[in-house]
């Protein structure tokens, strides 16, 4: 209906004519939609509001002609909300849930809820693993797990050879994860090709990828949770690049570069270390890593250097070090300088 619409004559329909459309013309055409409760029916018509509005955002600033949002098919549609927790979901004793028109159903509790809930979203996972995500007010005196370790700051280069090289010469080696599954993807991928889509055979297949992504995934998500943690509980102030990786991942003008580089999984390490250091107190700042790794930390000459190029070595003050914690160092540098500005603030901009 929000498709034709549009196609018609350009017009966006507002959330309240999309809800009247799914309770007196949907659920006559399917009586079924009867016994969905209606709250979750009416999550369902404020994400297709939020699609078509956030479409309308995106065509107001865009150059191009986008394509309206199509609908998802039943495969890819896996989560219903609970839009009021209150009345909706109840945490029964030690693993039980209780889900208005589904009822008790048995949960692992795997993280306290300190503070007031309000919504709960029930999603299933492409493996078929069921979860209950419960969001919640936090309350302003909760603690943080973590605790940061006395007056020590640090400059972060983020990078491929090695994932993150530190301004005190700590190293996180690159673990090349996805390369390692790779091997074991095509593998699966030859089999499913064999067999038309739809057969049982390809569905067995598809289920062994679906699984190899699952662990893989859940392999880098706790390799960043260790690390980020321990960067926190490490230093009091954190300096980190400012780098737009979908950018960076764009124009890079190999095909194998450009893999390396969205597998690398730097945005879900910043992203754990930004969120940590929040409720930790720590700060972060994000720095400009134009030149960081072309200038000397120790006299500030510019040598110029190729990407092949991984000693730093200055003809004016003689320093030699590694190009990654050289750049650590100026990171570090001017993150110090940046300390009086706004804590995370990535549009700040400080010359070299």
């Amino acid at each position: 209906m929000c498709r034709k619409a549009y196609e018609a004559d350009g017009t966006f329909l507002s959330q309240d004519s999309i809800q009247e459309y799914c309770d007196y013309v949907l659920k006559l055409e399917d009586p079924r939609l009867e016994e969905v409760f209606p709250d979750c029916l009416n999550d369902v018509s404020r994400r297709v509001f939020n699609s078509f509005n956030k479409f309308r955002q995106l065509q107001s600033t865009s150059k191009e002609k986008l394509v309206p949002p199509s609908p998802k098919s039943s495969e890819r549609y896996g989560s219903f909300s609970y839009p009021k927790f209150k009345r909706n979901v109840r945490l029964e004793v030690e693993g039980k849930i209780w889900l208005h028109g589904i009822g008790e159903v048995k949960c692992v509790v795997h993280r306290r809820i300190d503070g007031a809930p309000f919504s709960c979203t029930i999603s299933r996972s492409p493996t078929g693993k069921w979860y209950a995500v419960i969001s919640f007010i936090q309350n302003n005196e909760s603690e943080s797990k973590i605790s940061p370790k006395g007056d020590n700051p640090v400059g972060v280069d983020l990078g491929l050879y090695n994932l993150a090289v530190f301004s005190d010469g700590t190293v996180y080696d690159n673990k090349k994860l996805f390369d390692k599954m790779v091997s074991d993807m095509a593998k699966i991928q030859r089999k499913m090709g064999l067999y038309e889509v739809g057969t049982a055979e390809h569905q067995r297949y598809k289920r062994r990828l679906v699984h190899l992504f699952e662990h893989y995934n859940n392999r880098v998500k706790d390799e960043m949770h260790k690390r980020s943690t321990e960067v926190v509980e490490t230093y009091s102030m954190i300096a980190l690049e400012d780098i737009d990786v979908k950018e960076m991942i764009e124009h890079y003008h190999t095909r194998a570069g450009r893999r390396s580089q969205s597998t690398a999984a730097w945005r879900t390490f910043v992203e754990m270390i930004e969120y940590k250091a929040d409720e930790a107190g720590v700060q972060v700042v994000f720095v400009n890593p134009m030149f960081t790794s072309q200038v000397c930390s120790a006299c500030r000459s510019f040598v110029h250097k190729g990407l092949g190029v991984r000693v730093h070595e200055c003809p004016i003050c003689g320093l030699v070090l590694d190009r990654d914690v050289n750049a650590a160092r100026n990171i570090l540098r001017i993150g110090l300088g940046m300390q009086a500005s706004v804590t995370g603030n990535r549009n700040s901009r400080i010359s070299i």
